[in-house]
């Protein structure tokens, strides 16, 4: 066989699996990977900072349901983004994450810029690799892209030495591997008799993110009514994961786990279906009741009962096992409960101008009322956080997005990039002015490529979200509280320039009367749009 170099590997692994682009931020020790890029058709997608990178490409990935390439700098580049690679680990998005390494014939004096990447990475990856030999190279794309897509999905790492570009092997073979998953359990009668078995009323879904990336919430809905259960969803699932408009759906899980506990124990028996319930505080009871039944349905045996003893644990892809059980409890007559839009939408705006609200809600009301329901949605821990999810599950968006799994802000931005570039249409991302400087060098990659976002920040000049909690977790009062280095002040930030600067329109948004012109004119605009929305309260 004619030998090959390790940059003509590159380009046939690319060329194989039909990647179309390659999201990065390189550094010294990937010149070598760009050089080989130069004769590749994939499109290098260059963001200013990793996590950028790695967050544009988790957005691209979530919306593709196929393993997104992120090419970052070596350990100090993968250390900046290793805080998203954790995001897109706990959210089940793919990805494969390749960085360099120095040349192999000079890693023994352990010069600068090497290290132990593959240690680094473990920490936000399901498998990391290290290539050491030319001949492996080929083997190693096609095994980390694989693993990447297989559940549980997650993203993979790899790190290549530079110099393995310019050698030579005859050792080449890409395939495109099909994945067939669609796993069902031959027991389903089992399943069907415990989920009958639970008294009427007392069965609770929860909803986890593997339910949205296995297309199963028709599924789920389908055995929801045949059984009268009621339809939570998992907190963090980042991904939509019900039909926000069923009748059986309940609203989200809360975070902290006396509230879990709270909720889950009014209830007979819970039906996970996918990971877990994620959690944020521990607040003096465990999530789970000790007298909770738990049948639990995951595509992936390493997530059953990893939290929580569980009564039935069945492996399964979620879509074809919840349709086979569903066909398993036979016929029902169709819900013909029908949603009234305008209805709901006057409720809420009632609802928002209550004294106690802040001015800025009846803009995010008005927002949220302009936009086409099929908008991608995108929210991240903010103060505001709580009020954009609450609005857009009622008013029926199913693309909603919400906080980040992995907990690290600088999440939001980035993905809505990432997902507006998959889907061609305007995504809209809700951040808030601190949290928007973790990632807002992401807009620079939606100008340059033409990206239509538009991000809706709200300005109140301080991590507000951190002072409720502070609040809460302390049991003081706001007013009297003094809290230390959660301002922004002396100098204030100066947000306008900085979104103008990496190249976004900007725009401001205080007053409901001129929603509709601003939405309309960021709609407009093929690139970034950043409106500032100021919170007084």
């Amino acid at each position: 066989m004619e030998l090959q170099s390790g940059a003509q590997i590159v380009r046939d692994f690319l060329s194989s699996n039909e990647i179309e682009y390659v999201f990065g931020n390189p550094g010294t020790t990937e010149t070598t990977f760009l050089a080989a890029l130069a004769g590749a058709k994939t499109e290098y997608i260059l963001a200013l900072h990793e996590s950028s990178a790695t967050g544009i490409a988790a957005g691209y990935a979530l919306i593709t349901n196929k393993p997104a390439v992120v090419n970052i700098h070596t350990y100090p580049g993968l250390a900046n983004a290793l805080f998203n690679m954790k995001n897109a680990h706990d959210a089940g998005i793919p990805l494969l994450v390749i960085a360099g390494q120095q040349d192999t014939r000079f890693l023994i004096h352990n010069p600068v810029l090497a290290a132990p990447n593959t240690e680094l990475a473990k920490t936000a990856t399901k498998y990391a690799y290290e290539v050491n030999r030319i001949e492996d190279l080929c083997i190693a794309f096609q095994r980390c892209y694989l693993q990447a897509n297989l559940e549980p999905r997650k993203p993979v790492f790899l790190s290549i030495p530079m110099n393995l570009m310019a050698s030579e092997t005859d050792r080449v073979l890409f395939r495109k591997t099909r994945i067939i998953d669609d796993v069902v359990s031959e027991s389903i009668p089992h399943i069907v008799a415990a989920l009958k078995a639970v008294p009427k009323g007392k069965l609770i879904i929860a909803a986890d993110y593997a339910v949205g990336s296995s297309n199963a919430i028709a599924a789920m809905s389908a055995v929801a009514h045949k059984l009268g259960a009621d339809i939570y969803s998992a907190p963090f699932h980042v991904q939509g994961v019900v039909d926000p408009l069923d009748p059986n759906y309940r609203g989200e899980i809360p975070e902290t786990t006396s509230d879990i506990n709270d909720l889950l124990s009014k209830y007979d028996t819970l039906l996970l279906l996918g990971e877990k319930i994620d959690t944020f505080l521990y607040t003096g009871k465990s999530a789970f009741p000790m007298e909770l039944k738990v049948i639990h349905i995951s595509p992936t045996p390493s997530q059953l009962g990893f939290d929580y003893p569980v009564d039935l644990a069945v492996v399964g892809n979620l879509r074809c096992t919840l349709e086979a059980v569903s066909k398993a409890l036979g016929d029902i007559a169709p819900n013909s409960q029908k949603f009234d839009f305008n209805t709901t939408l006057a409720n809420i705006k009632v609802a928002y101008s209550k004294p106690d609200k802040d001015p800025s809600d009846k803009v995010i009301v008005e927002v949220l009322a302009q936009l086409d329901r099929t908008t991608h949605i995108v929210t991240e821990g903010s103060s505001e956080d709580a009020i954009v999810q609450d609005i857009s599950v009622k008013l029926g968006y199913n693309n909603v997005h919400f906080s980040p799994r992995g907990g690290g802000l600088g999440w939001a931005m980035p993905l809505a990039t990432g997902i507006a570039l998959a889907t061609s249409k305007h995504s809209v991302c809700f951040v808030g002015d601190g949290g928007s400087l973790f990632s807002i060098h992401s807009i620079w990659t939606a100008a340059k490529h033409k990206i239509p976002v538009i991000f809706i920040c709200f300005v109140n000049h301080e991590y507000r979200i951190l002072k409720d909690l502070w609040c809460e977790e302390k049991g003081v009062e706001f007013a009297t509280t003094n809290f230390i280095g959660l301002d922004f002040n002396n100098p204030n930030l100066d947000l306008s320039a900085i979104a103008s600067g990496f190249g976004a329109r900007v725009d401001r948004c205080n007053e409901v009367d001129s929603v509709k012109e601003v939405l309309n004119n960021a709609l407009a605009h093929q690139g970034p749009t950043m409106i500032f929305v100021e919170r007084r309260k």
